[in-house]
């Protein structure tokens, strides 16, 4: 159906300044625009997904060419799992893009002339993309955070698994405290009730010892626990073994290659914790002494999507609001792209001040979302006047 038809379909309510205006948010119009704006926005997603899923399955395959079995399989399965924190992190640039897009290609069919002749504003063109912006940045915090929080938990345990990587994974739990540690080719899981994360003091410590294939061989429960360079000082406790044959001891070391820096930074990554869980493991976290400050500023990004999607789009929508000119389409997309470089930039900057206390956790958070929605209403309410 064409532009002009949807204006006859829409209503011009008598006295009105300009038609269309009243009823434009339940008109055809606005069904026309939101479905123009869901097309372009999930191409580019899908286009930009294609991308990165392709240069993580390459980086995948570059470390994994010295295996002699499944090397594909690995790869395969690993950037599938990669695919929707991908997807999260690629959201802004999707409606950014999606939405300029969408609009320019609007402009130069001349159905925003026609739009705007009927007395509709930039604002009522922008409305559909800021709608859909801002229903999958709720659809994103809500439900999709569910989703990447598994998946990226898997992926982890994948790389612990192929790559031997973040193997020091500190967890916490209503039942106390675990750390998994690597003993050479054996492994050792160690729980205690209680954490000192200044003296990095252990209470109530039980630790299963295993051998290279996962075979169970050892327990040890102690009293208190220390951690000293090299190894665990574990006093008065008791040793079983496989045989369930048990001995007593004053005072026992177990080797560990863990600092204590590396046990306060590897907690579970903010983003394996859903939406609904971060706070209440912040809670957890705080009232065991440990600095929570990176899942604080992540609760918050969260938070702030829907607004940071918003600001994306009216980003977007500041390169479809004079007409195109002869070369307007190729220097407008070079603009936008050096603008989306510009606030990538940006947000790593602020997000890596905020975790290293240089700038407050909620300003971190918040800052990068409420930059573009300034700066484009500024420019589109300029550009609108002129």
């Amino acid at each position: 159906m064409h532009l002009t038809t949807l204006f006859i379909l829409v209503p011009s309510p008598a006295g009105a300044d300009a038609p269309a205006k009243m009823y434009y948010l339940f008109s055809p119009l606005m069904i026309y625009f939101l479905r123009h704006a869901s097309v372009y926005f999930f191409t580019i997603l899908m286009i930009l997904c294609f991308i990165t899923s392709l240069s993580e399955f390459i980086e995948y395959s570059k470390q994994t060419s010295h295996f002699k079995n499944d090397a594909f399989y690995i790869c395969i399965k690993m950037t599938l799992f990669k695919i929707p924190i991908n997807i999260q992190k690629l959201l802004p640039y999707a409606t950014f893009f999606g939405a300029m897009i969408s609009l320019l290609r609007l402009s130069k069919n001349s159905e925003l002339i026609v739009a705007r002749t009927a007395g509709l504003n930039i604002w009522h063109c922008c409305l559909p993309h800021v709608i859909l912006a801002f229903f999958i940045g709720i659809f994103s915090v809500t439900v999709f955070s569910s989703i990447t929080s598994v998946t990226q938990t898997k992926l982890i345990q994948l790389d612990n698994q192929y790559f031997k990587k973040n193997n020091n994974n500190l967890q916490i739990s209503g039942g106390g405290f675990w750390l998994h540690q690597k003993e050479g080719d054996k492994t050792a899981i160690i729980h205690a009730n209680k954490i000192d994360p200044i003296k990095m003091e252990l209470n109530k410590v039980i630790i299963f010892r295993y051998t290279e294939d996962n075979k169970f061989y050892e327990r040890i429960d102690g009293e208190n626990t220390k951690l000293e360079e090299g190894y665990w000082k574990i006093d008065k406790g008791i040793k079983t073994n496989k045989n369930l044959e048990t001995s007593d001891f004053v005072e026992l070391q177990l080797p560990t290659q863990l600092t204590s820096s590396q046990i306060k930074e590897s907690f579970a990554r903010p983003e394996t914790i859903s939406f609904w869980g971060t706070k209440k493991f912040i809670e957890i976290i705080e009232k065991a002494g440990f600095n929570s400050r990176k899942h604080v500023i992540y609760l918050h990004k969260m938070l702030s999507t829907p607004i940071f999607l918003i600001g994306m789009v009216l980003l977007g929508a500041i390169f479809s609001v004079k007409p195109l000119g002869r070369h307007g389409i190729g220097k407008r997309l070079f603009i936008a792209i050096i603008l989306a470089f510009v606030i990538f930039f940006l947000n790593d900057v602020i997000a890596a001040l905020g975790q290293g206390s240089q700038a407050p956790a909620f300003l971190a958070a918040w800052i990068p979302a409420l930059i573009p929605i300034f700066l484009s209403t500024s420019i589109l309410l300029y550009l609108e006047d002129g």
